[in-house]
């Protein structure tokens, strides 16, 4: 990503306070519906950093904690409730204010940028709409969308915005997407540079972002609403619509400089926190990695001296373990306090392998004409070489060496080839699947926390997690999050709490 460090790093020092994620900071009697008045310049910048703080912080703590790749250390406590599946709805003010305030700053882009004749900031607002209202929607249900946004005077002055159902949003979305992708090509207007943290200003990745987002999105609604999604799946590839690819991962890199941190490596390494590692890595991830020679495993977890990599069992917070003696999340995914390199981690918004892996479901269900198989491996060698640096560092062995030992294994290190990488090609649509899904997972392993408890709720995949030791749920799994309590303190529409247990429209599973 060609960016300006400079001004990337001004625009983020600016902008810290307002998008930490520290509980401290949080004011639920603030409004998301009223934004600060901004240029195009500052606005982008202001939006994506909300939404990468929400994504990459509350969310990712939530999902990757519920995806069974992270645990509650035994040294500490902030996350107990987490683990039990028993949270509060005091645990989501923050995820929900950050989103909802990056959409009003998106909103209120796209109508400057709508008087100033900028089509492009024009496009980025609705796609960063679009994906910012589906992640609400995938997280809450039920959420504002047509009347949210519109709090100021001129816009109506909404402060009690309706709850909209999860079709209407949908249809809200795609509807974001195919305007933006209509005007995406228009050269009206400066474009944006170094003000856009995601691609600065590269067109034609964002021309791949909103065909891929389009492509998660009818494929998450596939079926509950077949022949509205369906249909429209066939035609991105009957079109030849471009998709994300190697090298096009839509994110946000974060530097070392103070106020420039990761937003996860900022909360957890907070005086807050007491400056204890709060998270483990889980039982359930690490062993499956282990026992596939999957060398992600070595850039995702931290090794122990002497053993490798070592998961606490989901929900085993209350066990008695010394530092030292289990894996903890790599800095490559914000989450280690113990090593700076955490703060200089990227905040992940959707990636290369996430969209082969949406390709080759597309294909194997036969919404789309396709060779699954090409795409499903695309996927995983994507991931390995997006980590390929830190895989090198790790064992010696760059990205390609650990696909193709991963794929195809090595013989003469006796080394087989690892189980979840057998794809079967000749099997049924569902076999084919899990293998997909499944292989989502492994890549989304400390990136997309919330991607994966998404998808594992839509497919079910992967089947082998496990109950937690201490769940609240008696063997239920957690199925939506609870609508935040600000919300019940300022909104008349309130629509009333729903139980974690309550699942989403498209949740079928």
């Amino acid at each position: 990503m060609s960016i300006n460090k400079k001004i990337v790093i001004a625009a983020m020092a600016g902008l810290a306070l307002g998008t930490s994620s520290c509980r401290k900071y949080l004011d639920v009697n603030s409004n998301p519906n009223a934004a600060q008045e901004g240029t195009v310049k500052t606005l982008l910048p202001a939006a994506q950093l909300h939404l990468a703080s929400a994504v990459g912080t509350d969310l990712q703590i939530n999902g990757a904690i519920w995806s069974q790749y992270w645990t509650q250390s035994p040294l500490g406590k902030e996350y107990i409730r987490l683990d039990q599946q028993n949270p509060t709805a005091a645990d989501y003010d923050m995820g929900w204010q950050n989103l909802y305030l990056g959409a009003s700053n998106f909103y209120q882009l796209y109508k400057v940028a709508d008087e100033q004749y900028k089509g492009q900031y024009k496009a980025i607002s609705l796609l960063m709409q679009a994906y910012t209202f589906q992640t609400l929607t995938d997280g809450w249900g039920d959420v504002p969308f047509s009347q949210a946004l519109q709090g100021q005077y001129p816009d109506g002055h909404i402060v009690n915005p309706a709850y909209d159902s999860q079709r209407v949003v949908y249809r809200g979305i795609i509807s974001y997407i195919d305007s933006a992708i209509s005007i995406m090509d228009k050269s009206t207007g400066a474009g944006p540079g170094a003000d856009d943290l995601v691609y600065g200003g590269d067109m034609k990745k964002w021309a791949k972002f909103a065909n891929t987002l389009k492509l998660r999105a009818l494929l998450r609604i596939s079926d509950v609403d077949p022949l509205f999604a369906q249909p429209r799946i066939d035609t991105i590839f009957r079109t030849n619509a471009p998709l994300i690819g190697e090298g096009d991962d839509a994110r946000i890199v974060y530097y070392s400089a103070v106020g420039n941190n990761h937003p996860l490596y900022a909360e957890l390494s907070s005086a807050d926190l007491g400056h204890v590692q709060q998270l483990a890595g889980s039982k359930t991830s690490i062993d499956t990695m282990v026992a596939n020679n999957d060398y992600r495993g070595l850039v995702f977890y931290n090794r122990v001296s002497g053993m490798g990599l070592v998961g606490v069992s989901q929900s085993e917070y209350d066990i008695k373990l010394p530092e030292g003696t289990f894996s903890t999340p790599a800095a490559a995914t914000g989450a280690d306090i113990m090593n700076t390199a955490s703060a200089t981690a990227s905040v992940m918004l959707l990636s290369s392998w996430e969209s082969y892996f949406l390709q080759a479901e597309a294909f194997a269900r036969g919404y789309a004409t396709g060779d699954d198989a090409q795409a499903f491996f695309a996927g995983i060698h994507a991931s390995f070489a997006y980590n390929s640096s830190a895989i090198e560092a790790a064992t010696g062995d760059d990205g390609d060496v650990a696909y193709n030992i991963y794929v195809n294994g090595d013989a003469g290190l006796g080394i087989a080839p690892a189980r979840w990488a057998a794809y079967p090609v000749t099997g049924t649509a569902e076999q084919r699947v899990q293998f997909i899904a499944t292989q989502k997972w492994f890549a989304m392993t400390g990136n997309q926390g919330f991607e994966s408890w998404t998808e594992t709720r839509r497919t079910g995949y992967p089947d082998f997690l496990v109950t937690p030791k201490n769940s609240f749920l008696a063997g239920k799994m957690p199925a939506r999050f609870l609508y935040p309590a600000s919300e019940k303190a300022t909104n008349a529409q309130y629509p009333g709490e729903k139980a974690v247990t309550v699942k989403v429209w498209w949740d079928m599973f």
